[in-house]
């Protein structure tokens, strides 16, 4: 798994939104047979989700609660 300090804006999230990342981090990379084709770069956040842009261009909604789409 990739550490959380070199996805940009990471340190500015507050502590609910880092743990929403962390549990989506820990459930993504589990669902990819090949991770790093689909690594996030980015997260900000937005009213009521957190946007995560990956290096293959895309970018995901992840909840609260870690689901992304």
């Amino acid at each position: 798994m990739f550490e959380t300090k070199n996805i940009k804006n990471y340190n500015r999230l507050g502590s609910n939104a880092k743990k929403a990342f962390d549990s989506f981090l820990k459930r993504f990379y589990n669902a990819w047979e090949f991770p790093e084709d689909h690594k996030p770069i980015a997260v900000n956040m937005c009213k009521g989700f957190l946007k995560v842009d990956l290096n293959d261009g895309s970018w995901l909604h992840v909840t609260p609660s870690g689901e992304w789409y």
